[in-house]
């Protein structure tokens, strides 16, 4: 962990400097199929997503992933929607279990190593970019938790003022990253904002539509992580759903975790021994204020937890 100047709202940021997001996304998904006790033949996919540089231009990151978790078997594909890509491959997870047999793994990984990780919060009081990965094992058999619905949205429009650099063909440096940043939060405004606003409420009210869940029913809320803990604090207030102070905490003290966010809050939650068996848990993310993605869990047992160094794991 190292202390964060020049971003106030948070306290650390996560370090794990010299290894790129692909060695990260082996060791986790590695040990969350240990965790699992899956065999790596039963592995038809593995979906893996990143919000930072994943690696090379042209080196097909997902199938070296693939390789160094489960050798040859299945097949692999990389999913780009940044943040919200974590939640976002468990939608598409579930659209590649057509069956009983088989399982995905899901993985997502990022590492800012590469420069200075405090050039955005710096300059802009936005999040820092911490060095983190994590793993899932989805099947249509019963594990410690089961999907009982997802949502989404999305403001596509948007787009444009993301846009990193017109050098399509080289890869963004982090300055290019702050530069972006500053820009799209210059140009917001209280329109952009309540747009944002809607599309998130969209997304989880559309989740709990489809697990059948009212508000009231949710046992913890897992937010998106962001300094002020808007846009998810208010929807938490106007909805009636459980604000956990706890967890926006643990994000402040962990810096911002993007792609891995969700996993990193539920891992947290089991650390503390808070899912119990009928838990119901909404987990909401965003990628660059253009989409969200909602999911509803249900806790089928308590969950096991498993530490071997760097990494936990929960089954």
């Amino acid at each position: 962990m190292a202390e964060v100047a020049g971003a106030p709202d948070w306290l650390g940021v996560c370090e794990y400097p010299g290894h790129t997001p692909a060695e990260m996304a082996i060791e986790v998904g590695s040990a969350a199929l240990a965790a699992a006790h899956v065999p790596p033949a039963e592995v038809r996919w593995v979906v893996h997503a990143g919000a930072s540089v994943q690696g090379a231009i042209g080196w097909p990151v997902h199938h070296h992933i693939q390789h160094g978790i489960v050798g040859a078997n299945g097949n692999a594909l990389e999913l780009r929607q940044y943040c919200a890509g974590g939640l976002a491959s468990w939608i598409v997870a579930g659209g590649l279990l057509t069956d009983d047999a088989g399982v995905v793994v899901c993985t997502g990984a990022d590492n800012w190593s590469f420069g200075g990780r405090f050039v955005s919060s710096a300059s802009t009081w936005g999040e820092p970019y911490s060095d983190v990965a994590h793993a899932e094992v989805l099947s249509s058999s019963e594990g410690f938790a089961m999907v009982l619905g997802t949502g989404t949205t999305s403001l596509p429009g948007r787009a444009e003022q993301w846009r990193l650099r017109d050098n399509y063909w080289e890869h963004p440096t982090l300055a290019d990253y702050a530069t972006t940043y500053a820009r799209a939060s210059s140009e917001s405004t209280l329109q952009s904002a309540g747009e944002t606003y809607r599309m998130v409420m969209e997304a989880v009210e559309s989740a709990l539509a489809d697990a059948d869940i009212q508000p009231a029913d949710v046992t913890h809320f897992v937010p998106h992580p962001t300094g002020s803990g808007q846009p998810c604090l208010q929807i938490a207030k106007t909805m009636g759903l459980p604000w956990s102070d706890l967890l926006y905490r643990y994000h402040l003290a962990h810096g911002y975790l993007s792609v891995s966010a969700g996993t990193a809050a539920l891992i947290r939650l089991a650390e503390l021994e808070l899912l119990k068996e009928g838990n119901i848990i909404l987990m909401v993310a965003t990628e660059f204020q253009l989409s969200s993605t909602a999911v509803v869990l249900e806790i089928i047992r308590r969950p096991a937890l498993i530490v071997r160094d760097l990494i936990t794991a929960v089954s």
